[in-house]
C-alpha cells in the first residue's frame, strides 16, 4: 500500500466552477417551469419520471457542493477554496429555493393520492414517507427560502468562521510547532507530565479562544431554537435532531437513560487503571493513558492499510471490496499538515461514486483504529449504491454501525497480532468505549442544558461551568479534573456544526456491541445480516431495519446488553 497523500478531487471536480453553477441554475429553471404538472391528479408515470430528474440534480449538485467542502477542510488557509465554498454555497442555496415547491407540494396533498404515488414509488419510497413526516414543522414557501438564504450568511457562516479559527490554531510543544492531532497523541503519551502539558497546551488555546466560540456556539443555539422551536413547533432542541434522524424520542430517551446508569462501571474501570498505573490520584489527563511506559512503536501507513484490509477481508469479501474501491480511487486525504480540517471524516457525495475519506495519519494504533472507522462508514456507503440518491445514505446513528464494527473486528486481529499485549489492548479498547458512549452521551447532555441556558440568558462562562460541573459528575469523585476543562466542549466540531450528532456515537456503539456478540456466537451465517442491514442505507426506518435482526432500539433492556459485554471487559482487566 502507498505512503500517506492527498486525495484526487477530479471526478468532482468542475472545469469551470461558473460555468458549472450556470449551468446547475439553468437546470433548475428547468424543472420549475414543470411545477404546473404538479396537481392532485398528477399520473404516477409523470410523477416518476419528474422525481428522477430531482434524483439527477441533487447528483450534480452535490458534487459540486463536496468539491467546496473537501477543498476547504484540506486546506482553510487557501483563499480561493474559501472563495468557492462561499460562492457555491451561496448558488446552491439560491436553486434549492427555486425548487422547494416540491416538497412543500407533496406535503400537502391529500392522504389517498399521496398513498397512491408511494405505493408505486420504489426505492424512492422511504424518501417520500420521510418528506410527508415533516408537514407539521413546514413554514410557507416564502418563510422556507428566506431561511434557507439565512441559513447560509448566518448558521452556515458561523460553522465557516469556527472550522477557519480552530483550524488555524498553532500549538508549540517544547519549542516546536505541532498540529493539533499532534498533540493529542501527546496528550496519550506513556510520560503523566507530557500528557498534563499536552492537555495545558490544547486547552489554554481553546480557553484563550473561548469568548468568541462562545459566542459563535451561542448564536448557533439561539438560532436552533428560534427557527425550530418558535418558527416550526418542535417540542425540544433535541427533538429536531431526532426526527432528522427519523429515532423515536422514546429510543433516544431510553439511551440516555441507560448510559445515565451505567456512567459507574467506567468510574470504577478508571479506578483499576489508576492502580495497574501506579498513580496516588487519577487526573482527567490520566484516562487514556497507556499501561506501558514505553514509547509505542509507529506503525508505517503501508502497514496500517494492509492490516485494515486483511480483516475486512476475513469478515466478508463485500467489506473489503467496498474498502478496495476507496484506496483504489485515491479519494483519501491522509497527511499531517498546517491548516488541514482536525479529526476524520468520510463524506459521501453521490451513490455512485466512492466516498472521500480524511484523516491525519501519526502512526499510533489509535489512527490504524480511525482508518478502520472511516473506511467503515465509506464500505457502507458503497454497500448500499443500488439505492437512490436520496436513499442510499442511513441516518446518523445507524451511519455508525459499520463503522464501529470495523473497529471491533480490527480489535480482534490487533489482540492476535500481538497476543502478549492483549490486557493492555483491552484497556484501550474500555478507554475507547468510554470516549464513544459515555463521553458522547455527556456531550448531548450537556447540550440540552446549554441550549436550556441560552434561552435563560447565562454568560459563556456559567456554560463552560457546567460543562465542568457534568464532566465531574460523569468521571466520579475519584478522578481529579482541572478547572481547564471547563473548556473542553469548545473543541468538539459536531456540537457545532450538527447539534446533538454525538447521541449516534452512543446508539451506534451499542448496537454493535450486540450485534458483534451475536456474530461471535453465529459466525459467517450472521455475517451477511450484516452485510443485508448495512445494504440498506437509508431506505427504511431505522426501527424496521433494526427489527430485521430482532433489535428493539425502544428497549431499555436492550441498550443495558452492550453495557452487559463491557461489564465482561471490564472483569478481564483486573
Amino acid at each position: 500500500m502507498k505512503k500517506t497523500g492527498a486525495w484526487d478531487l477530479r471526478a468532482i471536480q468542475p472545469k469551470d466552477l461558473a460555468k458549472e453553477l450556470k449551468q446547475i441554475e439553468q437546470k433548475a429553471e428547468l424543472l420549475e417551469k414543470k411545477r404546473h404538472i404538479l396537481t392532485d391528479t398528477i399520473s404516477v408515470s409523470t410523477f416518476m419520471a419528474f422525481l428522477k430528474e430531482l434524483e439527477q440534480f441533487r447528483a450534480l449538485t452535490s458534487k459540486v457542493g463536496a468539491y467546496g467542502s473537501l477543498t476547504f477542510a484540506e486546506n482553510s488557509a487557501n483563499q480561493k477554496a474559501v472563495a468557492e465554498m462561499s460562492l457555491i454555497e451561496q448558488s446552491l442555496t439560491k436553486v434549492s429555493n427555486r425548487l422547494l415547491f416540491f416538497g412543500l407540494w407533496f406535503k400537502d396533498l391529500p392522504d389517498k393520492k399521496a398513498k397512491e404515488l408511494i405505493s408505486h414509488s420504489g426505492d424512492y419510497r422511504y424518501h417520500l414517507e420521510e418528506i410527508r413526516k415533516t408537514k407539521p414543522f413546514t413554514l410557507q414557501e416564502k418563510e422556507e427560502q428566506i431561511i434557507n438564504i439565512k441559513d447560509v450568511t448566518g448558521v452556515g457562516a458561523l460553522n465557516t468562521i469556527y472550522s477557519l479559527l480552530t483550524s488555524q490554531f498553532h500549538f508549540t510543544y517544547k519549542g516546536k510547532a505541532v498540529s493539533q492531532e499532534e498533540l493529542i497523541v501527546l496528550a496519550r503519551d506513556s510520560s503523566a507530565k507530557v500528557r498534563k502539558e499536552a492537555y495545558h497546551i490544547l486547552l489554554q488555546r481553546y480557553k484563550e479562544n473561548s469568548q468568541v466560540i462562545g459566542e459563535i456556539y451561542k448564536n448557533i443555539i439561539n438560532d436552533w431554537r428560534e427557527e425550530s422551536i418558535t418558527l416550526r413547533g418542535y417540542k425540544t432542541p433535541l427533538h429536531v435532531r431526532n426526527v432528522a434522524n427519523d429515532i423515536p424520542d422514546k429510543a433516544v430517551e431510553a439511551l440516555l437513560h441507560v448510559c445515565e446508569k451505567n456512567k459507574g462501571i467506567f468510574q470504577e474501570f478508571f479506578e483499576i487503571k489508576r492502580k495497574k498505573l501506579g498513580l496516588k490520584k487519577m487526573l482527567r489527563t490520566d484516562i487514556y493513558a497507556p499501561l506501558k511506559k514505553e514509547k509505542e512503536k509507529k506503525i508505517p501507513y503501508g502497514e496500517a492499510l494492509d492490516m485494515v484490509i486483511d480483516v475486512f477481508g476475513k469478515f466478508s469479501p463485500e467489506f473489503q471490496q467496498g474498502a478496495l474501491k476507496i484506496i483504489q480511487a485515491n479519494h483519501i486525504h491522509s497527511n499531517v499538515q498546517k491548516n488541514k480540517q482536525t479529526g476524520a471524516f468520510c463524506s459521501s457525495v453521490t451513490a455512485k461514486l466512492p466516498p472521500y475519506c480524511l484523516w491525519s495519519y501519526t502512526g499510533t494504533l489509535r489512527d490504524v483504529s480511525t482508518i478502520a472507522h472511516e473506511l467503515g462508514h465509506g464500505v457502507h456507503h458503497i454497500l448500499a449504491k443500488e439505492h437512490s440518491e436520496f436513499t442510499f445514505h442511513a441516518c446518523l446513528p445507524l451511519a455508525e454501525t459499520a463503522s464501529i464494527f470495523a473497529e471491533m473486528i480490527l480489535s480482534e486481529k490487533i489482540l492476535e497480532k500481538y497476543p502478549e499485549k492483549a490486557k493492555e489492548l483491552l484497556f484501550y479498547k474500555v478507554d475507547d468505549l468510554y470516549a464513544s458512549i459515555i463521553r458522547q452521551a455527556g456531550f448531548v447532555q450537556f447540550e440540552i442544558k446549554a441550549h436550556e441556558m441560552m434561552k435563560e440568558g447565562k454568560t459563556i462562562e456559567e456554560m463552560s461551568s457546567l460543562y465542568l460541573s457534568e464532566l465531574k459528575k460523569q468521571l466520579g469523585n475519584k478522578v481529579v479534573i482541572d478547572d481547564e476543562f471547563a473548556y473542553e466542549w469548545c473543541y468538539v466540531p459536531h456540537i457545532f456544526h450538527t447539534p446533538f450528532y454525538c447521541y449516534a456515537y452512543a446508539f451506534g456503539n451499542l448496537l454493535t456491541l450486540a450485534l458483534y456478540e451475536t456474530y461471535k456466537e453465529k459466525g459467517q451465517g450472521f455475517a451477511e445480516k450484516i452485510i443485508a442491514l448495512l445494504a440498506k442505507g437509508g431506505s427504511d426506518s431505522p426501527e424496521n431495519i433494526t427489527k430485521a435482526v430482532g433489535i428493539d432500539i425502544c428497549s431499555e433492556e436492550f441498550w443495558q446488553k452492550g453495557f452487559d459485554v463491557i461489564k465482561e471487559m471490564i472483569e478481564k482487566v483486573r
